[in-house]
């Protein structure tokens, strides 16, 4: 298992139809990286919320045959782009790594689930990523490439989204946990 940190740096544009941009980005020079995979993620606190009121994500994400685990320290205020440090380990068993952080003291505080598929285009990663709340492609790279990449697509700065997927969650209107219906 390997250990990643590094700065996240990434904004969400809404679609319509993850058809259609399953089609249309190899059209403009996106090549698949992962194929379109269910993911489960839960982001784990303590009962007082310790972790959110420092601004810091702990998610346990299971996506076909891989699991992670991923801490996000607090964003930067105030840019176009959202941009988080993120450090990321590989699991091997996401029942036991559950396990152990609820061992801890912790406990899933969110559930989210989503249909992903990671693209990569020029020097950026494109996920397209259907939710139970909508469409959304995000993009990830470094700000000007970010900026490139969204143009080629058909998207300006006023088209980026840098909310989490739980604040676009309740900002709709929902409450629990942001899951497909059974």
């Amino acid at each position: 298992m390997t250990t990643e940190e590094r700065l996240e740096i990434e904004v969400k544009v809404r679609i319509d139809s993850p058809e259609t941009w399953r089609e249309r980005l190899p059209a403009l020079g996106a090549r698949p990286l992962y194929p379109r995979a269910f993911e489960r993620n839960l982001v784990f606190d303590s009962a007082e919320r310790e972790l959110q009121k420092r601004g810091v994500l702990l998610r346990l994400r299971q996506a076909a045959d891989r699991s992670l685990l991923t801490m996000k320290m607090p964003g930067r205020a105030g840019s176009a782009y959202k941009v988080r440090r993120e450090t990321e380990v590989g699991v091997g068993d996401f029942a036991a790594a559950e396990k152990i952080l609820r061992g801890i003291g912790l406990a899933p505080v969110f559930a989210y689930e989503k249909y992903r598929q990671v693209f990569r285009l020029a020097a950026v990663l494109l996920m397209l990523d259907e939710t139970p709340i909508g469409d959304f492609l995000e993009i990830e790279g470094e700000p000007a490439a970010i900026d490139e990449a969204a143009a080629r697509l058909g998207f300006a700065r006023g088209d980026y989204i840098t909310d989490s997927y739980h604040r676009l969650f309740l900002a709709a209107g929902h409450r629990g946990d942001m899951v497909f219906s059974p």
